[in-house]
């Protein structure tokens, strides 16, 4: 009898894996036809051929799996079965008969969410009941059915071990075949909540959150353009690192930014961010960092607004053209004041309407005006401070400029909205202490802008939310919904500037407190976050269970949390190898090369060595390099990574996995039992490795590790 299954279901992927070759040549000729035919708008005919050659991608992606799993399901409506092939794009034939459902359909939620039996699910229609009678996942390869398996539920161990076991590469691998319960909820959480998703490190955060906006692109596609998304990652080699993955996923055109690159593209401006306290280890130099990424400093930005508002917007001059005033200072000023609708919400659009009435003003008082310009001409012609020429020519000017109401004019009258808010900004710091509630110390100073256009990065929140108050959110209110990666390392104001940015956005926010590796200006508990910025509507969610690392490796980095006092991650079925440590020498290179040497023949494509600093990895990188080793030094900025051999400091590391990890110079000199980031710095390190760990220690062993490296 399975045998008899196995051959209807080879028949049935030839029979798929042809139906995908005749929509792709269906595309293709399409394609070909509508190259033929220009359109007279250059914008939407360069969408519409994008649409076609990605459609082409995506199908040529599919010919070696074109799906993944099968649930057969009967509705209690109609009583029809439906047997639906889920793979990771929904593909449907020329006279539009599915030929298999995307792994994003309402539908296939069932294959990751419900046992065999009676089941439900939400459609745009309603809730949707039936029987589901069979839930069966293949393992296909180059377009050959390897084998499959009927299942009840998709946690099964079982299921997992294929997708865990195997090696890591230059991409996020996508977890369409293995999406478990847990992040399924996350994945198809609504796109009006917002949510947070404290996850232990391998939960999958970053791989759920992209998936997250393949599934809102998916189901909101007719509603929602995906350029109205967003991805904000935590440095650049980050963002390198994930930006196929969205394509992959059938999703393009979707924003994908560092906080650093966000802020320079609201403001519109070159800015050089510096991370000053990146180095910092001292926990009694923190409270400067921490405040200018607090509510309460976003509360002295809010009075110094305040201040400019009522006495800085309006000149203390009158309004003059020409040599002739028009309208005296007391006027404007009124006319100002009097902008007290809440609908004009920053100063730009109240400089706006006030110079929309004052012009208005004059056009209606033209006749007066234009008196009164002739009365003040006549008497420079008399005077002769004017010669008859210039006369008629500037009182032409002035009256065809009166008479279409100013606005040029009246708008460069209001210098300070031509102000770059970066220079703004430099003035509320000469003026800190005049609107603080207490004393501000001057070390605030210290870490901000020090030379022109050179910020700190704890000046990025205030420089966003100074901006929205000088003038508003503009086209940044057409996003709908973005997802933040890496989420511990910011403070609360830092997701406060990003939703007054974005005010027509839902937020769905990723991070690890345990992994917060800047401990002197982010935060340590989600509360404020949801209290502060989303006034509590805001969901949090667990992702508790760890799939990226070995059993081995992750009770062993969990000896980090215990020590910190922090809730320990649970590791997932899959066993491998104890982690190695070795007594170091730091001029020991063959060591290390040796070291090295040996996971390459373990056929690791994969491999990380990390040192706890930047500097500190470029020199690994130096040395090996000159010892015959083929190896990449990847930083913070721009370092792109086409697996292999890379040096990488434990910041730069966040967020990446890798075949094997050897860390460097694991001492109490360079991971401090005392310091809280030190720590997380480690554990961020041991828990970047999938199958194999490597400790490189010196004397004394940082003292989380020092229990377990003499017990065994």
């Amino acid at each position: 009898m399975e045998n008899i299954v196995l051959e209807k279901e080879k028949e049935k992927l030839e029979s798929v894996i042809k139906q995908y070759h005749e929509v792709f040549e269906d595309v293709t000729l399409a394609l070909n036809s509508q190259r033929k035919r220009p359109m007279s708008d250059p914008i939407a005919y360069n969408n519409i051929l994008m649409q076609y050659e990605n459609k082409l991608k995506v199908l040529e992606n599919g010919f070696k799996k074109p799906y993944f799993a099968r649930i057969d399901f009967t509705s209690n409506d109609d009583g029809k079965e439906e047997i639906c092939y889920i793979g990771k794009v929904g593909v449907s034939d020329y006279d539009s008969n599915i030929i298999t459902v995307d792994w994003r359909a309402p539908i296939s939620s069932l294959y990751y969410d419900s046992n065999i039996g009676e089941v439900s699910y939400e459609a745009p229609e309603g809730t949707i009941k039936g029987k589901m009678s069979l839930k069966r996942q293949y393992d296909i390869e180059d377009g050959q059915l390897i084998s499959y398996r009927d299942v009840d539920t998709v946690s099964n161990d079982e299921i997992l071990k294929p997708y865990l076991g195997v090696n890591a590469d230059n991409r996020l691998k996508n977890i369409v075949s293995s999406i478990q319960d847990e992040q399924n909820k996350i994945i198809r959480e609504s796109i009006n909540n917002n949510t947070i998703c404290q996850g232990v490190a391998g939960s999958g955060k970053t791989t759920v959150a992209l998936h997250r906006i393949a599934y809102l692109a998916y189901n909101f596609r007719d509603s929602i353009k995906s350029d109205q998304y967003m991805v904000i990652g935590p440095n650049k080699f980050f963002i390198n690192y994930i930006s196929s993955v969205l394509p992959e996923l059938d999703v393009t055109s979707v924003s994908q930014l560092t906080y650093a690159e966000f802020v320079q593209e609201f403001l519109d401006e070159e800015l050089n961010v510096q991370d000053i306290g990146y180095n910092k280890k001292n926990s009694n130099s923190v409270n400067p960092y921490h405040y200018k990424m607090s509510m309460e400093y976003k509360k002295i930005i809010d009075e110094y607004v305040k201040f400019v508002d009522q006495y800085l917007v309006v000149p203390n001059k009158d309004f003059i053209v020409k040599g002739v005033t028009l309208l005296p200072k007391e006027v404007l000023l009124k006319t100002y004041q009097e902008i007290t609708d809440p609908i004009y919400d920053n100063i730009e659009t109240k400089i706006e309407r006030c110079v929309l009435l004052l012009s208005n003003y004059i056009k209606n008082n033209s006749a007066k005006l234009l008196s009164v310009v002739n009365q003040q001409f006549n008497q420079l012609l008399d005077s002769k401070k004017i010669t008859k020429d210039k006369y008629h020519k500037d009182y032409q000017s002035l009256k065809k400029e009166i008479e279409s109401g100013c606005v040029t004019s009246l708008r460069k009258h209001f210098a300070i909205k031509n102000k770059k808010t970066s220079i703004i900004y430099q003035d509320f710091l000469k003026k800190l202490n005049q609107y603080a509630e207490r004393e501000i110390n001057d070390s605030l100073k210290e870490i901000t802008l020090t030379t022109k256009n050179t910020v700190s990065f704890e000046d990025l929140p205030a420089l966003i939310y100074l901006h929205t108050l000088l003038h508003g959110a503009k086209d940044y209110k057409k996003y709908r919904h973005a997802v933040i990666d890496e989420a511990q390392d910011y403070g609360v104001f830092n997701f406060y500037a990003l939703k007054k940015a974005m005010p027509n956005c839902t937020f769905s926010i990723f991070g690890d407190l345990a992994q917060s590796i800047y401990d002197y200006r982010s935060i340590d508990n989600w509360d404020e976050v949801q209290n502060s910025c989303f006034d509590n509507k805001c969901k949090l969610d667990y992702l508790l269970k760890s799939y990226r690392t070995t059993i081995e490796i992750m009770e062993e980095a969990n000896q980090i949390l215990d020590y910190l006092h922090l809730k320990v991650s649970e590791p997932v079925i899959r066993h491998g190898e104890e982690v190695k440590y070795t007594l170091y020498n730091p001029n020991n290179i063959a060591l290390l090369k040796n070291k090295i040497e040996d996971l390459i023949q373990k056929k690791y494509q994969s491999i990380a060595i990390i040192s706890r600093t930047e500097t500190e990895a470029e020199e690994i990188a130096k040395l090996l390099s000159d010892n015959g080793i083929n190896i990449k030094y990847i930083n913070m900025e721009n370092s792109t990574y086409e697996s292999g051999i890379c040096s990488i400091s434990s910041q730069c590391s966040k967020g990446l996995e890798f075949d094997a990890v050897v860390i460097m110079n694991v001492s109490e000199k360079s991971y401090s039992s005392d310091n809280n980031t030190d720590l997380k710095n480690l554990y961020v390190s041991m828990t970047r490795a999938l199958h194999e760990l490597e400790i490189l220690y010196q004397e004394p062993i940082t003292k989380p590790l020092e229990r377990k490296l003499y017990r065994k």
